[in-house]
Order: structure tokens, then C-alpha cells, then sequence
């Protein structure tokens, strides 16, 4: 698992099977070839909008060298609505982050016909499990396309590929862009209005990936960033850097207020959230900015103003120098229960074993659901839909070393600004969990108003918030909500045309 500071890999990230392991599993060699034969059915889904009928269509799909040998075999599964007008119908290109997650958790968490079966407040249920309907599919929204990323989910590249051809920030956005290009092409979906939807690190592919498309010729109608992030710089702390402080401070208020550690003068999260964002940008970044120039007495006032946010005590902020560990965080908000609560869903808690020391026990938001994701996906796709083969599905695969812009943090912000000025089209989306610890939502918020953006430009952005985290849609309100912000997103992207 990542550092809970360095931010080098983003979103559920459980330790990574050992290199060896994975060669004999068949992740690169000519094992990790085996193509898979593809899977087609029609089906009828029970959603809450009433019987859906579709075309699903689980295969892999070949990117070519330019001397046209395959290079690599992407894992997608499509579902897409029966006898539908393609000119009409809406198609949308769908991944998570890491880098190096596959796409099981949007797949399996909110976009197919099936989701995992997890307790409405998203936490664990009694195992073993097996996928159950989703009522809140983006089906009946748009044809869905869930792909896996070169290396993960059934993935694999060519024996003799080097990884460094797809595993960095440009190489990936290259290799969807090829992806896209190859499955409009395969299923004749030219005419089709295109959305792209990313979570996580899928955030800085999603928004590097609306202007490497559109340098292909591809316009887009919209982009959905889901707890995605644009912007490492906002999420990576170093010295000089106090960004990182001011970006993640609202979610640590809001999630002192869900275990109830604030003054009871705070009555909703909305009201945390507004009065804690103004403290950040306004006295507590003035207060970072002077660095060790603060005076004493202005120090001992911010102190306090975060320890009534935080809910830890005015000396722990001292001694911090206004500046408190995300990583000790996680266990001193709740030492006296002898609890630590979670990186991707600040709801959830675990138990540890001393209440003093540091160290801390994992993710508890992480561990609660892989099991669930990993039993139903691993069933779904090999039961439900057929596929046969006996190479595992990678819920991360061996992505790494990750080339990122050398000498500076990976952002695509700037790519998505370019795309937004110039197509007045496209309109994107935010969707952010208020107890987000992986990519807070006040980092987005920040990336987004530093982007130059003009009014106009502006107009074609829009949020939604959620009362849960990273994954939102774990949470059964969350995942009703989120499907009709989508619904309306889409529509009102395709009334821009």
C-alpha cells in the first residue's frame, strides 16, 4: 500500500503479489498471452427505471505496433442497449486508477447490471459472496464499456513488451486513446455521442485522455471524475509545499464530525465543510505562508482553530507546527477507542492494538470490501458471463517503476483546461466523497479554480458531493444519488449538441 502522504498511487490499493508469483500466474511471458475467447449474450436487467434489454460483450481487444504486431490485449466488458439508434445512443469509456487498478470497482461497485453485495452503509456483509442486481446501473444512461488497464484485470502484454511502452502518465493515455479508437471502430460506434468516465488516479488519465482524443480527432461530450484527482501536487507532501496541508484539512474536519468529536455547534457536514474551507483559504494558508516568520501569538490562534476542526487537542497542533500528519491522524482522532479509521471511506474503523505508538493497521475502508469485490467479480465474470481461462484477475497488476514528468508532480489539469477552451461542448463532472482521504475534495476544488479557466468555460463544470467516500457508490444513498446526477449529467451534456 502507498504512503499515506506520498500519494504515489491513488485509490484501494492492497499489497502487491510478489514479482515471482505473478510471472508464474501468467502476467508477462508467453503465458500471459492466452487470449481469451470473447463472450456475447443478450440479457434483461431489473433496474429502477423498469426492464432493460442489452448486448453484453466480454473480450479482449488487440492494440498493434506500427508495424502491426499486437503489443497488448485490453480486458473490456460493454453493455450496450438492444436495437438502439447508435447516433442517438450515448457510449461511455469507463476505468478506474492505481495506476495499476483494474476496473473492478466501478464495474462491480455501480456501472453493470451487477454489483457487489456490501451493507448499505457500505461496509462488510457475512461471506461468501456472490453479485446481486444493481437497481442503479448506468446502463439505461449509456452503453457502458468497463476496460481493464494494460497488466491488470485480464489485461496482458505481449511477450518481449517492455512495460515502459504503456506503464507512465503518457504512455497510459496513449494506450486508451489507441483503445478507443480501436473499439469505436470494431463495433461502428462512430456516430455515437462519447463520454469518459475515470476514478482516482483515473482522474489524471480521464483528463489527459479528453485532450489526447481530441488531438486524435475525437471530440467528446463529457467527462466524470469520480474521487478523481489532476493534480499530484495537491496530494504529495514535501517541504515548501503546504498545498498538501490545505488540501486535505476539510476532509479531516469532516470526518472529526462524523465520529462526533466536534462541538456540537457543528449540526450537518455541509456546514463543517463550508466553515473549515473558508478557514483554509483564507487565515490558515496566510498563516502556512509565513512559514517559520509566524509570530507566536498568531500561531497559538490558528492552533486552536485547528483543533477545533480536527477535534485533537491545541498542543498536538503546535507540535505539529500547524501542519499535522495525515498519517498519525488516521490513529489520533480516535486513540482513546483504540480505533483507526479509513484512507478511502474516513467512516469506516478498525481496531488497534495499543492505543499509543505509531504505525497503524492498514485501511480498514479497503479491507472491509476487497474480499466482497474480488469473490462476486471473479464469479460474475467467470460464471455468470463464461469467460474461460485460468489466468487470474489482476485487481492490480505490476505497473511499476511509473514514469511520471521528471523534476516535477504529474498533472493533466492543464490538458483538460485546452480541451474545455476549445470544445464548448464538452462538460465535465466532479463526483467527491466528503470522508475522502485518497483524493479529498477540496483538491479538486483547488485544481479546478487554478486552471485559468474563463467565466464562460467555467459555466461547463459542475459538482456533485456525497456523504460517504472515495467509492461512494458503496453506500446505497450515494449510489442512488450518484445515478441520477449522472442521468442528468449526460442529458444535459447531449442538450448542449
Amino acid at each position: 500500500m502507498d504512503g499515506n502522504q506520498s500519494g504515489n498511487v491513488i485509490g484501494p490499493m492492497k499489497s502487491f503479489v510478489s514479482l515471482a508469483l505473478l510471472i508464474a500466474a501468467g502476467v508477462s511471458g508467453a503465458q500471459g498471452f492466452n487470449e481469451i475467447k470473447p463472450v456475447t449474450d443478450t440479457r434483461t436487467a431489473q433496474l429502477a427505471s423498469g426492464p432493460f434489454t442489452y448486448n453484453v460483450t466480454a473480450e479482449q481487444l488487440p492494440l498493434r505496433s506500427d508495424t502491426g504486431d499486437v503489443e497488448v490485449r485490453m480486458f473490456y466488458v460493454a453493455y450496450e442497449k438492444k436495437d438502439a439508434d447508435p447516433s442517438k445512443r450515448p457510449v461511455m469509456f469507463c476505468f478506474n486508477g492505481g495506476p495499476g487498478s483494474a476496473t473492478i470497482w466501478l464495474h462491480m461497485g455501480v456501472l453493470g447490471p451487477k454489483r457487489v453485495p456490501l451493507a448499505p452503509d457500505g461496509g462488510m456483509l457475512p461471506p461468501p459472496y456472490q453479485a446481486v442486481d444493481n437497481r442503479e446501473s448506468w446502463i439505461d444512461i449509456a452503453d457502458i464499456v468497463a476496460v481493464d488497464a494494460p497488466a491488470t484485470g485480464f489485461s496482458r502484454l505481449a511477450p518481449g513488451v517492455q512495460g515502459s511502452r504503456f506503464f507512465g502518465v503518457r504512455q497510459d493515455i496513449a494506450a486508451f486513446t489507441r483503445f478507443v479508437q480501436g473499439w469505436l471502430t470494431k463495433h461502428n460506434r462512430w456516430r455515437s455521442p462519447i463520454f469518459i468516465a475515470g476514478e482516482s488516479y483515473g482522474g489524471i488519465r480521464g483528463s489527459g485522455l479528453t485532450a489526447s482524443l481530441f488531438d486524435a480527432g475525437i471530440a467528446i461530450n463529457g467527462f466524470i471524475s469520480i474521487s478523481g484527482t489532476s493534480n499530484y501536487q495537491t496530494l504529495r507532501a514535501a517541504r515548501g509545499n503546504d498545498l498538501f496541508y490545505t488540501s486535505f484539512i476539510p476532509t479531516m474536519a469532516t470526518t472529526a464530525f462524523y465520529h462526533k468529536k466536534l462541538n456540537n455547534r457543528f449540526r450537518t457536514v455541509e456546514q463543517v465543510s463550508e466553515e473549515v474551507v473558508k478557514f483554509v483559504e483564507g487565515e490558515y494558508l496566510i498563516a502556512l505562508n509565513k512559514g517559520d516568520a509566524l509570530p507566536q501569538q498568531e500561531k497559538e490562534r490558528i492552533a486552536a482553530r485547528l483543533s477545533e476542526f480536527l477535534g485533537i487537542s491545541k498542543e498536538y497542533c503546535l507540535g505539529a507546527n500547524l501542519r499535522p500528519s495525515l498519517g498519525a491522524y488516521y490513529r489520533e482522532l480516535l486513540k482513546d477507542d483504540r480505533l483507526q479509521f479509513g484512507r478511502l471511506d474516513s467512516r469506516m474503523v478498525g481496531l488497534v492494538e495499543t492505543a499509543t505508538g505509531g504505525g497503524g493497521g492498514g485501511d480498514p475502508s479497503d479491507e472491509i470490501m476487497t474480499p466482497a469485490y474480488t469473490v462476486a467479480a471473479n464469479d460474475y465474470l467467470r460464471r455468470e458471463l463464461g469467460i474461460e481461462t485460468e489466468m487470474p484477475y489482476l485487481n492490480y497488476g505490476p505497473v511499476r517503476p511509473w514514469a511520471e514528468p521528471e523534476g516535477s508532480y504529474a498533472e493533466t489539469a492543464s490538458d483538460l483546461r485546452g480541451t474545455i477552451e476549445i470544445n464548448p461542448y464538452l462538460r465535465v463532472l466532479y463526483c467527491m466523497g466528503y470522508y475522502d482521504l485518497a483524493c479529498p475534495y477540496y483538491a479538486t476544488i483547488f485544481t479546478v479554480n487554478h486552471m485559468g479557466l474563463t467565466e464562460k468555460s467555467r459555466s461547463q463544470i459542475s459538482y456533485a458531493y456525497y456523504p460517504a467516500g472515495h467509492m461512494m457508490y458503496n453506500e446505497t444513498f450515494s449510489r442512488v444519488k450518484m445515478h441520477a446526477d449522472v442521468k442528468q449529467f449526460v442529458e444535459m451534456a447531449l442538450a448542449a449538441r
